[in-house]
């Protein structure tokens, strides 16, 4: 596993670190961007999208903390972490007694030196299912305190659904950003998401806003797919669905596959690499 920093440094020295790699935080008056990526319903490119995202930050210069929050851990193995050997760091940082508990849970992605991540742990759905988190909606909030602003944007990458850990994440989050594909049972699922996103600006979080929903997995043709993606702006209407949406495209297996950024892979992913760097673009600007 890739230990973060790669100097060997202890975790606890996170901003030296940071400092000593050439991104000076401090000197930047542009604030961490917070980004809760979330869907109700599995299985429609929600990691995908995370990590495109991720993907695009690293080619525009920007350093990004990816919060693998999915028991699922996706995210975590793509970005060259075996849950296995991530397993109990998540609890940790959310058990922590200090604010600041991420600092010796955050490891370094085989994507490079811009790219490092809070792996998921499989054990994460265990702590969920223990019910602690629904008295503790700023636990990872609180984990976040003082390393989230060593970084230009935090992705943090949500397991499907309505329960605890979506429920933290939001908490922690600036922004939330659902994820939807062109099928009626994405459109059905995105009404329960947007009145979580309510709920936790209401009791836990008033500085959440919902920055949009990014469309993934469309096809080229497809006069069905283009009746659902009419209906998702139909909900939430037409200015928060963001363009471009994503466009179906085997190199997003591929690079997943490899491990790799999509944008390493050239030629083959340009158009899906552009859709993301147009959507991460506006995410900078929402």
């Amino acid at each position: 596993m890739y230990l973060w920093p790669p100097s060997g440094t202890k975790l606890h020295t996170v901003a030296p670190a940071v400092l000593a790699s050439g991104i000076d935080r401090g000197q930047n008056d542009v604030m961490t961007l917070r980004v809760a990526v979330l869907t109700e319903k599995g299985g429609v490119g929600k990691t995908t999208v995370t990590l495109g995202l991720a993907s695009a930050a690293q080619a525009a210069g920007d350093r990004v903390l990816v919060v693998d929050f999915d028991p699922q851990a996706s995210s975590s193995m793509v970005l060259g972490v075996d849950p296995g050997e991530a397993r109990g760091r998540m609890r940790e940082a959310l058990d922590a007694p200090r604010p600041g508990g991420a600092a010796g849970s955050i490891v370094e992605s085989c994507w490079g030196a811009e790219v490092v991540v809070m792996p998921a742990g499989r054990d994460l759905r265990g702590w969920e299912n223990s019910g602690s988190a629904q008295v503790q909606a700023h636990r990872l909030d609180r984990a976040l305190k003082g390393i989230a602003d060593l970084f230009d944007t935090v992705l943090i990458d949500c397991p499907p659904g309505l329960g605890e850990l979506p429920t933290l994440a939001l908490t922690a989050a600036d922004r939330a950003l659902m994820v939807a594909e062109p099928s009626v049972f994405s459109v059905d699922a995105i009404g329960p998401v947007a009145d979580l996103i309510d709920e936790v600006w209401q009791r836990y979080n008033n500085r959440l806003d919902l920055a949009g929903v990014i469309v993934n997995r469309m096809p080229a043709v497809s006069a069905e797919a283009e009746r659902q993606y009419d209906a998702i702006s139909k909900v939430v209407g037409k200015r928060a669905v963001w363009k471009p949406a994503i466009p179906q495209r085997v190199a997003l297996a591929e690079a997943a596959s490899q491990s790799l950024p999509i944008h390493r892979l050239g030629g083959r992913a340009s158009d899906v690499a552009e859709a993301f760097d147009q959507l991460y673009r506006k995410l900078k600007r929402s």
